[in-house]
């Protein structure tokens, strides 16, 4: 036995996994997909050594260690003009050097880094068994400024002969031309490519990916576990009812159209009965220092409802997926524009009412079988009908839910066993 608490046997063969792209877990989404990703890997592979590259040490340091920076630190975000197109031209040459030695020469990638972030990241390839991308949603126009970024990275590890996977995730909207060509060049000799709904397996196989390397699996966040949270702990009346809402900024540009959120939703919650429901407001996404775009939208959201119901909002604070998951295992439906927190009170049978904020979010309902409790920007004057439907029907949809929940893992079977195939 050793210090990890296995055989020596089965120590040599622990199998050294990369997760390649992991963003701040201070985002619960983000903190969904790794958590969830790691508990996948351990039943796949069995007990395994993780590293995981990410662009945010510090919070995720909280819960996980052997962590690496990001070979692009946090990309160009806080610099002025001239500073991105300086670090754009540098990292640009990086990327240049780093492709014309692995297609030529074939020094050491390290030491043509121009940093010791990089050299780490290199390092933490070439020593692993396994690449994961994780990210959720890094194939897509919506992120066109740091795609190629991602994507080299990806690239990098598969010429280095690593078994690269892409885990379950949105793929698309990819409508740019040269996001297209860029994805099917970096990705043509990928292991495995696994779209999380439907569109995003269309999208892969429209790129002309071998049908081998193509399959659907649920999102991961499917399998989170709730920890122990006291949901009425917020309020001073415990006796009501407690209904949670989040609202964020979405990303217009993908819907094509502009809508204020806190309005709409805010116009429906004051429907419901003060004396029945109290209002818990959960954001989802926040940052270190300060407060993010989508707690400062909550916290209007709270200022509209405070005068007609007792209304919380969440700590201003990292929360973890099983602490979230806990709150929202106290309510009595949830309202959410984003997509992994939906998965999260879904999974623990909360009936949601989603705004269809991204196109990923519909596809997860439908996969639930749930589409009629997903609305689009002009059905947003609904959700007081949905919610009195939820209200009077509760016990059947949560039953419903945990029934869908059960058969998406049942799904997962496919893509479990075809890990443990390619497992090198």
């Amino acid at each position: 036995m050793n210090d990890r608490g296995l055989p020596v046997e089965e120590l040599l063969n622990v199998k050294r996994v990369l997760l390649m792209d992991t963003l701040s877990t201070i985002h619960v989404g983000n903190g969904a997909l790794l958590e969830n990703t790691i508990k996948l890997c351990n039943e796949a592979f069995g007990p395994c050594e993780i590293h995981i590259i990410t662009t945010d040490i510090e919070t995720n340091k909280l819960r996980y260690d052997k962590l690496h920076n990001s070979m692009f630190g946090t990309f160009a975000s806080g610099r002025g003009r001239i500073g991105k197109i300086a670090w754009l031209v540098k990292e640009a040459f990086f990327i240049f050097l780093q492709i014309a030695n692995e297609l030529t020469v074939r020094f050491s990638s390290r030491r043509l880094a121009f940093n010791d972030d990089q050299k780490n990241a290199i390092r933490a390839i070439e020593d692993c068994d396994v690449c994961v991308s994780c990210g959720g949603e890094v194939l897509l126009d919506t992120y066109f400024k740091t795609l190629p970024f991602w994507l080299f990275t990806y690239w990098l590890a598969i010429r280095k002969h690593k078994t690269f996977i892409l885990f379950p995730q949105s793929v698309g909207p990819l409508k740019k031309r040269w996001t297209r060509a860029l994805v099917r060049l970096a990705l043509k000799n990928a292991t495995l490519l696994v779209g999380r709904d439907k569109p995003s397996c269309e999208t892969l196989s429209s790129l002309g990916f071998h049908q081998k390397q193509v399959m659907y699996a649920p999102d991961v966040a499917i399998f989170q576990e709730a920890g122990t949270c006291d949901v009425h702990s917020c309020f001073s009346d415990r006796n009501k009812k407690v209904v949670g809402v989040t609202v964020s900024r979405p990303p217009f540009h993908e819907m094509g159209a502009e809508v204020d959120l806190v309005s709409g939703i805010g116009a429906q919650i004051e429907k419901l009965s003060p004396s029945e429901f109290k209002v818990l407001i959960m954001p989802s996404n926040y940052i270190r220092d300060g407060i993010s775009t989508d707690y400062a939208l909550c916290l209007q959201l709270k200022d509209r409802l405070l005068s007609r119901f007792e209304t919380a909002i969440l700590e201003n604070r990292p929360w973890f997926p099983d602490e979230y998951t806990a709150m929202l295992e106290g309510l009595e439906f949830f309202i959410s524009t984003r997509m992994h927190v939906t998965i999260l009170a879904t999974t623990v049978g909360i009936p949601a009412i989603a705004i269809n904020t991204q196109h990923k979010i519909r596809g997860y309902m439908e996969n639930i079988k749930m589409e009629q409790f997903c609305l689009e920007y002009d059905e947003i004057g609904r959700i007081f009908e949905l919610s009195q439907e939820i209200i009077s029907n509760r016990v059947a949809i949560s039953d419903e839910l945990k029934k869908a929940n059960a058969s998406l893992k049942k799904e997962y079977e496919p893509f479990i066993r075809k890990l443990r195939e390619i497992s090198p």
